[in-house]
């Protein structure tokens, strides 16, 4: 028997559903169910974070509002159901969906599972506003027993908001299919929707951001400073999204292999690191950026800064000529910017600020004249002052300094790669005079 026919309720998603104008939630479950099999660049995209693959040939099927004949008391009414039929291999994923401030509820999610387990469906499939690193890496603990033989993963409205809007820059597709990818955009894109990005850091954060302003004591056990790292991890996935969506390619987050499959012990080392430092940090790589992008958020001196390192060109020998090579990358005078400098040996970093190395390249230089730095690290800092406690103000901040430091700084740096060789001297064995001829004997060997 077909997963279909378990069915006992569910008709196929509609891209133009009938429902009530206060059910926002069915209406856009049911519009981006329909329109999965209609995108196969979007279905294809999505399903590759979950490591499904979709091709060509593949049939996806989707369906709404879903009621099973094993659940004889219909207690259970999941919103969707995608079915992805690779010639005679079948793939199945019930769907919860939230909008606005509704988060997932664990013991929904695990009566899912049970349905799903008991009708040999594949996986189940959260989307809501709630943020996670990856596809498999969910916002709620489930029961790991329900978990044996059906995954459970999770979309966040963001991600599928920033992967729409990548396959808009990149897509090929015909005229019809980007016509309905424009439209689902649009529609996403508006605020009725209730779709949303990470807003605010969480209601302990004032707290958290005095005691580290006044040398107070980070506990690693409380909930305030708990869920002041589990916001940065929040926050640190919507910037990646974010940074995509501006740079229009995949913006990924730089995370230790031993915390990519393990989310638990990656929050309780960000928590450690916390405690310790008072520092909140990300490192981000852009494809194709001459570095990755570092960002800081300083308690302690209630500051944001951000980031990128860049190896000081060997073939000029003095430091005025090397960060004139830089200078000559950075197109603007922001004040905010500045310049830092690392030399050989134990001799400590220097820095200025870039508008007066403008005027003086050499006030960077170290105390030993005869040195030159081996690297530069170029930073954008910006003083929040008491905007920097404001759970609110904090988030807008980070999220307006991070691409102006892209748009002044990062997409304007280059790699600094020496000049190809050039030939020292005549071919082996070979007199000077005969080079010439050889080489037309090459080139016309009849």
């Amino acid at each position: 028997m077909s997963i279909v026919e378990k069915l006992i309720q569910g008709e196929r998603s509609r891209l133009f559903p009938i429902v009530a104008e206060t059910n926002k939630e069915n209406r856009i479950a049911s519009v981006f169910l329909a329109l999965l099999p209609l995108l196969p660049e979007l279905s294809k995209s999505l399903f590759q974070s979950i490591s499904l693959r979709v091709g060509a040939r593949s049939k996806v099927e989707c369906f709404s509002e879903v009621i099973f004949k094993s659940d004889a008391e219909k207690t259970n009414r999941p919103d969707g159901l995608i079915v992805v039929t690779n010639g005679r291999k079948q793939w199945s994923a019930l769907v919860e969906f939230k909008i606005g401030k509704a988060e997932l509820e664990q013991d929904q999610v695990e009566r899912y599972l049970r349905l799903a387990r008991e009708n040999s469906i594949d996986a189940v499939i959260t989307i809501s506003n709630q943020f996670v690193a990856r596809a498999d890496h969910p916002p709620i603990s489930a029961n790991k027993k329900l978990l044996k033989k059906v995954e459970l993963f999770h979309w966040s409205w963001m991600s599928i908001f920033t992967a729409s809007r990548l396959l808009q820059l990149e897509s090929h597709a015909d005229t019809e299919q980007k016509h309905l990818l424009d439209e689902f955009i649009r529609f996403l894109d508006h605020k009725s929707t209730g779709i949303t990005g990470f807003d605010q850091m969480n209601k302990g954060w004032r707290e958290v951001v005095s005691a580290a302003k006044t040398g107070g004591l980070l506990v690693k056990s409380s909930s305030e400073v708990e869920t002041t790292i589990a916001g940065w991890l929040e926050e640190q996935r919507d910037l990646c999204l974010m940074l995509s969506r501006i740079v229009g390619k995949t913006v990924r987050q730089k995370i230790e292999t031993k915390f990519v499959k393990d989310p638990n012990l990656r929050l309780k080392a960000e928590i450690a690191k916390f405690c310790e430092t008072k520092l909140l940090s990300a490192v981000f790589l852009v494809p194709d950026a001459a570095s990755e992008i570092n960002v800081e958020a300083d308690l302690g001196r209630r500051t944001i800064d951000v980031s990128m390192s860049l190896k000081a060109p060997s073939d000029r020998k003095s430091t005025k000529a090397r960060i004139n090579w830089l200078l000559r990358m950075l197109k603007s005078d922001d004040e905010r910017i500045i310049v830092r400098a690392h030399w050989p040996s134990r001799v400590g970093y220097t820095q200025e600020r870039l508008v007066k190395l403008r005027e003086s390249p050499d006030a960077i230089q170290a105390q030993n004249a005869k040195l030159a730095p081996h690297s530069f690290e170029i930073l954008l800092i910006e003083p929040l002052v008491n905007r920097f406690s404001g759970p609110r103000t904090f988030i807008e901040d980070l999220e307006r300094i991070v691409p102006e430091f892209y748009s002044l700084i990062g997409q304007h740096l280059k790699v600094w790669q020496p000049a190809a060789p050039k030939p020292v001297g005549r071919l082996e064995n070979q007199p000077e005079s005969s080079v010439s001829e050889s080489v037309l004997k090459l080139n016309n060997p009849l």
